[in-house]
């Protein structure tokens, strides 16, 4: 079932690949959620391919809805970058795993691959919602990490030229360390940062082509079935990381992306100033305000706001992990005068109060 208001959307997903050769079928199409739970009753569907912004009723509250009346659909959310701090409300409504626009026809089968084993096994006739929704939940388990974690810190890390981004990209794979290799949550995971690799490499004009030009024309799930180990996963991912610096590097400037590169220069130095705007960045770069606006959101897809509270909140965290500053003064290191807005600042970013952080970082 495709779950989508854009009618050329919906196109776009039927007609995007062979369905019957990867042993699917669309069984039926929806505009909204209203539809949807009105066609899901008429046609039973295995999977729900389901946007995330849609009128009357959001993809959240579909999900919600579809889990209660068939405990064994699997649910896989579409969803653009703006919308990505949504998917963290995926766990809790039962979704499998996801498609960050925009993808390609590999990035679908790859889902696809990774969904099979959580489909439910049914015949396509005879059975009704009571039957269903009766069953043992197959599909309970989410397979997705915290996708707002992910975001933060490795799409826009990749954004904004951070090579920490490495890092956090070594942290996911590390925390996989303690699961079996063949282990869907941990084959879920990889995928979903080979899919934020490719979304960074299609919004930067970045082919396809140059960024596996020397694996073989194999697909990304075919290559990472290939690693055997969790260090061969390790290596290869961080390689792939770095290729994506790398192509980020050589593609010449425009002078927005130059402007966009002093931009984020301006605010790494005067982040702890608690008077830092988006004004006071514009006149640091010699433009006006609203041109400068217009250029970070495209180059970045956040504003510069957010992109300073970004810079602010990393920043914190870095020095609440080294333990020798009072909260007070942590949040005027990085520009909060006001303790209470940086506590309900940093809540607000990491799910977290800054006395829960600590805590977590002593034990």
């Amino acid at each position: 079932m495709i779950v989508d208001d854009e009618p050329l959307f919906r196109d776009f997903l039927r007609l995007k690949m062979d369905w019957e050769s990867y042993g699917f079928e669309i069984c039926c199409e929806a505009r909204n959620g209203r539809e949807a739970l009105q066609e899901a009753d008429r046609h039973r569907p295995h999977l729900a391919l389901v946007d995330i912004n849609m009128p009357f009723m959001n993809g959240i509250e579909l999900a919600v809805k579809l889990k209660e009346k068939f405990a064994n659909i699997v649910i896989v959310f579409i969803s653009g970058h703006n919308e990505f701090e949504y998917l963290q409300q995926a766990v809790r409504s039962g979704v499998q795993d996801y498609l960050l626009k925009p993808f390609n026809k590999d990035e679908m089968i790859s889902m696809l691959e990774r969904i099979k084993p959580q489909l439910p096994d049914l015949p396509k006739h005879h059975r009704n919602a009571e039957e269903l929704s009766g069953e043992e939940d197959k599909a309970s388990a989410p397979t997705l990490a915290n996708l707002g974690f992910l975001h933060d810190s490795i799409i826009l890390g990749l954004r904004m030229r951070d090579k920490e981004t490495i890092e956090e990209v070594r942290k996911v794979v590390n925390e996989l360390r303690g699961r079996p290799r063949e282990d869907e949550y941990g084959e879920a995971m990889i995928m979903a940062l080979v899919s934020l690799a490719l979304s960074f490499a299609s919004e930067r004009g970045i082919s396809y082509e140059r960024v596996w030009e020397n694996e073989e024309n194999k697909a990304p799930y075919e290559l990472v079935k290939a690693l055997l180990a969790w260090d061969e996963v390790e290596e290869w991912m961080v390689s792939l990381y770095r290729k994506l610096f790398q192509l980020t590097a050589d593609s010449k400037l425009t002078k927005a992306s130059q402007l966009f590169l002093d931009a984020l220069s301006y605010i790494e130095q005067h982040y702890a100033n608690p008077d830092l705007s988006a004004e006071q960045v514009a006149g640091g770069v010699f433009v006006d305000p609203s041109y400068l606006r217009r250029v970070f959101r495209k180059e970045s897809g956040h504003s510069i706001v957010d992109h300073i509270t970004h810079v602010r909140m990393k920043e914190a965290k870095s020095l609440m992990r080294k333990g020798n500053l009072r909260l007070l003064e942590v949040a005027e290191s990085v520009g909060y005068s006001d303790p209470n807005y940086f506590g309900k600042s940093f809540k607000k970013r990491f799910g977290m109060t800054p006395t829960e952080y600590e805590q977590l970082q002593k034990r």
